[in-house]
């Protein structure tokens, strides 16, 4: 009954993504949901539901590259999984990931409000400490019928602790869209595109605290710069609640 209601809660999130109506509750509704299920039920089952969350994100749309960082150099950990809930250039984010070996994540990201879009991802930790230095090289890829991108970069972090978290985030985005999925010419929060073909950097640095082994917060400022992009301000604030399963 749980799995079911994971799968009916996302099916409202991204409806409600695709009418650019943003509903909170399924935000907390699915969290609360999926950290149930994935407690009471074996890796089976987890994968089903890993399976289900990765088809179902496709019904999201795509306009940007996400604009929400990873924030660690560090891996989930294998047979982990990790979720994200958070705001970030006037856009809210939900992401999910899981640790398929011991230095590879997968998962997928869907954010919306001012921009729309979804993408799917993989991190692979070269340097992975649980204390100490980590870092990781990233990709992103996400499509529709008439918007594709795609970004690499690389994630770097310093624990002074297994509660405290120092992170820088460096990323190349390249994105091919159209009037259909973004208006050009016109700021969607603190980001302006003035061309259909744009390339840029994108730059985060912050902290992660966390309160206990399943629950943190992260806080970061993200710059923006390159060809056919103008930002408002040189720098935007964001935030996630993380949640370990």
């Amino acid at each position: 009954m749980l799995y079911v209601n994971v799968k009916t809660n996302l099916i409202n999130l991204c409806f409600s993504t695709q009418l650019h109506k943003i509903n909170i509750g399924h935000f907390i509704n699915l969290n609360r949901l999926l950290q149930s299920t994935l407690n009471d039920q074996g890796e089976s089952q987890k994968m089903r539901i890993s399976v289900s969350l990765l088809t179902l994100v496709f019904l999201a749309s795509c306009s940007l590259a996400p604009f929400s960082p990873t924030s660690s150099g560090r891996s989930y950990g294998q047979g982990k999984f990790r979720s994200e809930v958070g705001n970030s250039n006037s856009s809210y984010h939900l992401k999910f990931g899981l640790g398929v070996t011991k230095d590879l994540d997968a998962g997928f990201l869907m954010e919306f409000g001012e921009i729309s879009t979804s993408a799917l991802f993989l991190k692979y930790s070269f340097l992975n400490n649980e204390v100490g230095p980590s870092m990781a090289a990233e990709f992103g890829y996400g499509s529709t019928e008439l918007t594709k991108f795609y970004y690499g970069g690389i994630a770097t972090s310093l624990a002074f602790s297994k509660e405290f978290e120092l992170f820088a985030n460096g990323r190349i985005n390249s994105v091919s869209t159209d009037e259909t999925d973004i208006e050009k010419d016109k700021f969607h929060g603190n980001i302006m595109i003035t061309d259909y073909e744009v390339t840029y950097i994108q730059g985060t640095a912050g902290f992660n605290v966390w309160f206990s082994e399943s629950a943190g917060i992260s806080l970061y400022t993200t710059y923006y710069k390159g060809s056919n992009i103008e930002t408002n301000k040189d720098s935007v604030f964001g935030g996630s609640f993380l949640f370990n399963y």
